[in-house]
C-alpha cells in the first residue's frame, strides 16, 4: 500500500496549486497500487473547492466502489471528513 503524507500542504490544503498536485500524486499512485491511504495526520482544514478539486474528481473518474475500496483516508479529523464528503457530494 502506498502511503500519500500530506504533511507538507499544512496546516490548510486551501488553493488550486496545491489540490492539483495531491490530485496528480494520487492518480500516479493509483496506476501501480491496488490500495492506496491518504494521510491527512497535520491537516487541519481544507478549502471545499480543493476537496471538490481532489476527492470529487476522483470519485466520479473511479465511481463509488472502486473509490471507497481503493482509497483509505487516515488521521482525517472530522471537519476535514465533512469537507471531503461535501466535495464527493458536489459531483454526484
Amino acid at each position: 500500500m502506498n502511503i500519500i503524507d500530506l504533511s507538507k500542504y499544512a496546516p490548510i490544503i486551501s488553493d488550486e496549486v496545491s489540490g492539483s498536485e495531491i490530485l496528480a500524486q494520487v492518480q500516479e499512485a493509483l496506476e501501480s497500487e491496488k490500495i492506496i491511504c491518504i494521510d491527512m495526520n497535520d491537516i487541519k482544514s481544507m478549502a471545499t473547492f480543493c476537496s471538490k478539486q481532489i476527492f470529487g474528481k476522483l470519485y466520479k473518474e473511479m465511481g463509488p466502489e472502486d473509490f471507497f475500496n481503493r482509497i483509505e483516508i487516515k488521521n482525517a479529523k472530522d471537519n476535514i471528513k465533512t469537507i471531503i464528503r461535501i466535495g464527493i457530494e458536489s459531483v454526484v
